[in-house]
């Protein structure tokens, strides 16, 4: 016999496939329970609604994210630190955002988000004011402390630049990969492109910094 925990995590873990499969509005609770394998008074029970499901599933991808993050080490700086370690953190986020929007394989959380923001429910405010915007700070602290002339807007666009060339190829994954001739980014894309989206954005925030010092 399934203890509660044990069905509570089965519970999360279909629906956490069917709302990256097909989004929240179209999942319905009862291909939740059947996925987990239970039935549907149970989905209820543990968590109350469809909402509230989606909202915990949500939060423990965000909480893999954030454990990813530690692993690799990139977190923000809270001392000072070397010019090259800074440039590593950097390139440790960019690493843990490629490997998570297109693998291989593609993490459900990339799915979870892109659907969010291609669909938004009324889970947005939780998810910029729990994810987006935490992880967002996180890396303007590391850009701030590598080019410490950019604040305000300009260090927030900068820190957007960098995101948005990951999510780039995921957003773009079919026709990037039809381009290729691919089914599938090889396991070796994701490295390569965290080097150069790093030397690619390193370098256009220091030419930022540098106008910045001009007055420009």
């Amino acid at each position: 016999m399934d203890s509660d925990g044990d069905t509570r995590a089965r519970l999360l873990a279909a629906a956490g496939e069917l709302f990256a499969e097909r989004g929240y509005a179209g999942t319905k609770m009862r291909d939740i329970a059947a996925r987990a394998r239970v039935n549907v008074a149970a989905g209820n029970y543990y968590y109350g609604s469809k909402k509230a499901l989606y909202l915990a599933v949500l939060r423990a991808h965000f909480a893999e994210v954030q454990a990813l993050l530690r692993r690799r080490g990139a977190e923000a700086p809270t001392a000072r630190l070397p010019r090259a370690e800074l440039i590593r953190r950097l390139r440790a986020r960019v690493r843990a955002m490629l490997d998570l929007l297109i693998g291989p394989p593609p993490s459900r959380h990339g799915a979870l988000m892109l659907r969010e923001m291609a669909d938004p429910t009324e889970a947005l405010a939780v998810v910029v004011d729990e994810f987006i915007r935490p992880r967002l700070e996180e890396l303007e602290a590391i850009i701030a402390r590598l080019e410490p002339r950019l604040a305000g807007e300009t260090l927030r666009r900068c820190a957007l630049s960098v995101v948005a060339q990951a999510v780039f190829y995921r957003t773009t994954m079919p026709a990037l990969l039809f381009m290729r001739g691919e089914r599938c980014y090889p396991p070796t894309l994701a490295a390569a492109l965290a080097d150069h989206v790093t030397e690619f954005s390193l370098g256009g925030m220091a030419r930022i910094a540098a106008r910045r010092r001009r007055g420009g």
